[in-house]
């Protein structure tokens, strides 16, 4: 017993094999916090996670402002190369010097939140819209600071984007909404919530170009007729969701249409006069515009 004890006492746990082993089984156990402070303890241990970064695929840092994430997040930024998801949505700490390296580093991202980071400006996008060429998923919600450019040049290097948010980008206008559309065929999830630009000629777009369009958040657009909704109701076959909320011009007459086959985020309103509702002549109106 002796001997074996002798024999163990200069043993620690970066004695086992860091690459089959430890960043196999023990890496993916521990959480980002746990991971820095394992990273205080020793030279060795710093090199460990550093190194241990680079295999690091999901980044979720939501909703978290406590002192010193900006410091664990240029860390992050100088090793992980390997990153598919980042989640930084309501980090008001984060800056373009800051996202710009970790997207400049990662080029094989697929999903992407910057929703409500209010300290970054379009800049931050470049790295996106020029080296993401795998991205799926884009959520930019009350990101003000999201231009008709920033757009457009998204656009540009983007067509197999299937979720999109840019709820309250106020910034935005019809026509740049549209050539996005036209481009991104794929698109199954939509939230334009709150967004002026926002009008039925918009949701004939969606219509014409969206075919697999699943869910579509309106809520807030208050442009928005029963015209727009009836197109959406003809074409958009693949429709699972509706939000509708706050739009007061849409009505049970065209929600009808959808009812049965989509959830809509609206109780049904009676109406005595709803056998009036086959006879809506949206196929014409649509063809029209």
């Amino acid at each position: 017993m002796g001997d074996s004890a002798d024999d163990t006492d200069g043993l620690s746990l970066f004695d086992i094999v860091w690459e089959d082993v430890l960043y196999v089984k023990l890496f993916p156990l521990l959480s980002l916090k746990d991971l820095f402070s394992l990273r205080c303890c020793s030279r060795l241990a710093k090199t460990f996670v550093d190194n241990g970064f680079r295999r690091v695929q999901e980044i979720n840092l939501s909703g978290n402002n406590s002192a010193n994430v900006g410091l664990a997040f240029e860390v992050l930024s100088a090793n992980c190369r390997n990153v598919r998801v980042i989640n930084v949505a309501r980090c008001n700490w984060l800056q373009d010097k800051m996202l710009c390296p970790l997207l400049q580093h990662n080029r094989r991202l697929s999903k992407i939140n910057l929703s409500n980071c209010l300290n970054i400006t379009p800049r931050a996008m470049q790295p996106v819209i020029v080296g993401c060429k795998q991205l799926t998923t884009l959520k930019l919600s009350h990101c003000h600071w999201m231009t008709i450019g920033a757009m457009e040049a998204l656009t540009l290097h983007h067509t197999k984007i299937q979720e999109l948010d840019i709820s309250h980008c106020a910034a935005l206008n019809e026509r740049c909404i549209s050539v996005f559309l036209l481009n991104c065929r794929l698109l199954k999830t939509l939230s334009l919530s709150n967004v002026p630009a926002v009008t039925d000629n918009l949701l004939f777009a969606i219509a014409k170009h969206s075919k697999f369009i699943k869910n579509l958040n309106l809520v807030g657009c208050y442009t928005v007729t029963d015209r727009g909704i009836g197109a959406l109701a003809l074409c958009c076959k693949e429709l699972e969701s509706l939000m509708v909320r706050e739009c007061p011009h849409v009505t049970e007459r065209s929600l009808e249409l959808l009812r049965g086959r989509v959830f809509i985020d609206r109780p049904r309103v009676y109406q005595p006069d709803m056998n009036m509702v086959p006879n809506m002549a949206f196929p014409r109106l649509f063809l029209q515009v």
